[in-house]
Order: C-alpha cells, then sequence, then structure tokens
C-alpha cells in the first residue's frame, strides 16, 4: 500500500554538477537563489525560489533559508535539508522524498504537496480560486501537524506529533499511522477512512457526505488490524454510510444522525459511554472499500507521473547554479 519512488534514483547519476562543492552564488542582488534546473550536493546560504512555472530538482542539497515554488512549479528535492520554510503557491507542486523540511509547508491553491521518507513541522493546505484542490500526501514520514481545507488529504505509515484536522476536504484518510492529537474530519465530500492506526486523542468524523470507515471491514480484507483511540471516537451527521469496527476506544463511542444509520460491529472495546443510534455491521461492501482504495491508488499514480515530469524538465534545463 506504500509507494516506493523508482524516478529519483534513476535521476541520481545524471546529476553530476561539475563537482560542485562551494556555496551557489546568490542570483540576484535580494540574496535569494532561483532554480531552475538541477542541483547537487551543496549549501545554499540564501533563500531559494522555484520561477513560475519552472521545474527544479535537487539531490543532497541543503537550503539555508526559505523555500518558494512559484505559480505552476515544481520542486523535487531527494536527501537534502530545508532549514525554513516552504510557501507553495497556486498549481505548485512539492516533492520531498527522503529529506527533512525545518519550517512549515503553505500551501494555497497548490497542485500538491507529497512527502515520502521526509522529516517535517506542520503542513497546512487551503484552496484558491480559480484553482482545483490539489492534495497532501504523506508516506512513511514523520511531520508535526497536517490542517487542509482543500482537495484530498492521505496519510500512511506515518507519525503525526499534534494531530490531523481536515475541513471541506475531498476526502481525509489515515492509514497504519500513529497520531498524537486529535484527529478531526469535518465536511468531507468522499469520507474518510482509520485503519490500522493509533490515536493519541479524540477521534470525530462529522457532517461528510462520503462514506467512513473506522476499522471496519477486516472480514474483508480492508484492515488488517484493530485501530486504537485513546479518546472519544465520535461519528455524527454523515450522510455518506458509517461502518465501525474493531476498534479499542480509551473514551466514548458516539453515533448520531448519520444517514443511513452507523452500521456497528461487534469488535469494538470502548471503556467509556457507548451513546449510538446503530444498526448490525452488515457485509462491508465492496464498492466503499473499493472508493477507499482508489484514493491512494490515484495519488500514487499522480504522484509518479508528476515526479518523472519534474525530473525530466529539470534535467533538460541544465545546471540550476
Amino acid at each position: 500500500m506504500k509507494l516506493r519512488s523508482t524516478v529519483a534514483a534513476s535521476a541520481t547519476a545524471a546529476l553530476a554538477v561539475g563537482g560542485l562543492a562551494l556555496m551557489a552564488t546568490p542570483a540576484q542582488a535580494d540574496l535569494v537563489t532561483h532554480c531552475e534546473g538541477h542541483g547537487g550536493d551543496v549549501t545554499l546560504p540564501t533563500p531559494l525560489a522555484v520561477p513560475a512555472g519552472a521545474s527544479c530538482y535537487l539531490d543532497g542539497t541543503v537550503v539555508q533559508g526559505d523555500v518558494t515554488v512559484g505559480e505552476g512549479a515544481n520542486l523535487h528535492i531527494i536527501e537534502g535539508e530545508i532549514e525554513g520554510e516552504v510557501t507553495v503557491e497556486a498549481d505548485g507542486y512539492l516533492d520531498s522524498a527522503d529529506s527533512s523540511i525545518d519550517g512549515d509547508v503553505t500551501n494555497t491553491g497548490a497542485y500538491g504537496t507529497h512527502l515520502e521518507g521526509s522529516d517535517g513541522a506542520g503542513v497546512t493546505a487551503t484552496s484558491a480560486e480559480g484553482f482545483d484542490d490539489g492534495f497532501v500526501y504523506v508516506v512513511d514520514s514523520a511531520v508535526s501537524s497536517v490542517d487542509s481545507e482543500a482537495g484530498g488529504v492521505y496519510v500512511v505509515g506515518s507519525n503525526i506529533s499534534d494531530g490531523l484536522a481536515a475541513t471541506g476536504v475531498e476526502y481525509a484518510d489515515v492509514v497504519d499511522s500513529v497520531l498524537r492529537g486529535d484527529l478531526s474530519v469535518t465536511g468531507s465530500e468522499s469520507g474518510g477512512v482509520l485503519c490500522d492506526s493509533e490515536v493519541i486523542g479524540s477521534v470525530a468524523y462529522t457532517g461528510g457526505a462520503g462514506p467512513v470507515a473506522v476499522g471496519a471491514g477486516e472480514q474483508d480484507g480492508f484492515c488488517a488490524s484493530v485501530n486504537y483511540v485513546d479518546g472519544d471516537l465520535k461519528v455524527t451527521g454523515n450522510s455518506g454510510g458509517a461502518y465501525i469496527d474493531n476498534n479499542i476506544v480509551g473514551g466514548s463511542l458516539v453515533t448520531a444522525d448519520n444517514s443511513p444509520t452507523a452500521e456497528i460491529g461487534d469488535n469494538n472495546r470502548v471503556r467509556g459511554d457507548i451513546d449510538t443510534q446503530e444498526v448490525a455491521l452488515s457485509t462491508f461492501d465492496a464498492e466503499v472499500a473499493d472508493e477507499f482504495e482508489e484514493h491512494e491508488q490515484g495519488l500514487a499514480e499522480e504522484v509518479e507521473e508528476k515526479r518523472s515530469e519534474t525530473v525530466e524538465e529539470a534535467m533538460e534545463a541544465g545546471p540550476a547554479f
């Protein structure tokens, strides 16, 4: 279920930047290094900007300042470090593999953000008028928080130290991950799933239009093990169906005002109160399971295509500095 990169590894051999070992010269008097093309194992003592529409591929680069990915621009960084914050403008794309980002990542109308095997601070995503909502895709990474109001949110094999909040997103799926802090999903268009995960906080799915599955579906191979929720688990006001099973809940389990009525299985263990409107869990709908699987499959395809495109364009543009 986890995406693995093949593009970055194959491109690394082509990244010999003339044996460059000195710090890059700033491109402008305002001490911002512009990147259009590819760069290697150097330290940039300045902020970095990827110009609008350009592609930048960095392998082993350290940026000692903030990074801006311009409108319609692409940045792929592998085995590098960004010591400042990252701003991704409308239709921009950030792809970080095996890298660290010390500051927050802020997206406004971005095509997407993909963190794979990376460490970072918070990721925030909002929409922008005139641009399609993008995605936040966190794979095998450790970040402080995710706060999204746009597009799809998919977290797999990751650690989030200060919770996840998704409001008005397309969907919000958390799989095989650990969250310290609350998980809150409000008004999602295509629901969300919590599977094989641990939440050291409370979980709430509220007012969504799509299906919500919290630990359900083990009998159909959808989830391999139970969820653990330290606080309350609340599933309320959802209109796409709610399926709840195979959860250990340290607080209360609350379901209300879901249409159709929430389906709750026999394999929940709840330490606190149980306040539910419920019916027995039926056979997990294969169409619902397929919809959740398509979330990651679709993102994996988008990421591989965009990563290939970014690296190819950057290599064709030549050395960036």
